[in-house]
């Protein structure tokens, strides 16, 4: 290479041919191309770093979203067991609370067959009142007054007077002959008999809509809500607190109804379930 004042000079020769090649480049052109590719490399590796970097914080992310699902899905699966122990729990509830209703209902009847007495009796020969306890009659108090607290939030006993005329299931629509799923129970009644809600709660909805007419919502406790469909009369507002056995409207034949009835729901984590062993 022979370096010139104006610029650079390649120089090639071939001994065997005996000949001889040139090539010149000015100074600023040389140092023009020399910049640029200087620049390319850098930028080369400015590109590469950035997307290394990108990348690492991509996994990082990643990472971090992978461990926010896996503790969602634990929640959600720890959830789910506590909703199958609690309803096998509740249904044992109910099951005691039946055949506790059945002891009473015994009871009822053997105080019946007493009635001829002078003078009720407690216990046996020799028995006293005297001999039970303050203790003892406390305990019992609290037992009931326990009970009373549960039973005021889970939705048992009918919301109207009528029999039923429609249980919860599969059956053919009233409307055509078509099969449907009928997802509460009917009562029977005539226009404004008197409707109550089954347990303590809040008002959630109270309104009309097309097919339940004239409604109401109450939501409950342990994720419990019913339903009061096509009424006459709504005598609560959302928001309201309601007690068992409150009136919360009339019965009627509002929105798709094919004649006086009350239909009722019991909803149960946001599924509609039979109603059969809570209604007796």
């Amino acid at each position: 290479m022979e370096k010139r004042n104006d610029g650079l000079s390649f120089i090639v020769c071939c001994n065997k041919f005996g000949w001889t090649r040139s090539w010149g480049i000015s100074r600023e052109r040389f140092q023009f191309v020399l910049g640029a590719l200087g620049i390319f490399v850098l930028g080369v590796l400015l590109s590469f770093f950035l997307s290394y970097k990108l990348y690492g914080e991509a996994q990082d992310i990643r990472a971090q979203k992978q461990a926010e699902i896996d503790e969602l899905l634990s929640a959600v699966e720890a959830m789910s067991h506590d909703i199958i122990v609690d309803k096998k729990l509740e249904d044992k509830f109910i099951k005691r609370v039946l055949r506790l209703e059945k002891k009473l209902a015994s009871i009822e009847r053997r105080l019946s067959t007493k009635k001829k007495r002078r003078t009720p009796q407690i216990g046996g020969r020799g028995f006293r009142i005297s001999d039970i306890g303050d203790d003892y009659f406390d305990a019992v108090e609290r037992d009931i007054k326990r009970l009373d607290k549960v039973l005021a939030v889970i939705p048992f006993g009918r919301p109207a007077s009528g029999s039923i005329s429609s249980h919860y299931g599969y059956r053919q629509s009233p409307f055509s002959e078509a099969r449907e799923f009928h997802g509460g129970v009917d009562f029977r009644g005539k226009t404004g008999d008197e409707v109550v809600t089954t347990a303590d709660g809040v008002v959630e909805k109270a309104k009309y809509v097309k097919g339940y007419g004239k409604h109401v919502i109450i939501k409950h406790k342990k994720g419990y809500k019913t339903l009061y469909g096509h009424l006459s009369k709504i005598e609560v507002a959302k928001g309201q607190k309601v007690e068992a056995g409150e009136k919360i409207g009339e019965l009627g034949s509002t929105g798709r109804s094919t004649g006086p009835h009350l239909h009722y729901e019991i909803i149960k984590y946001g599924k509609r379930i039979n109603p059969k062993k809570y209604v007796r």
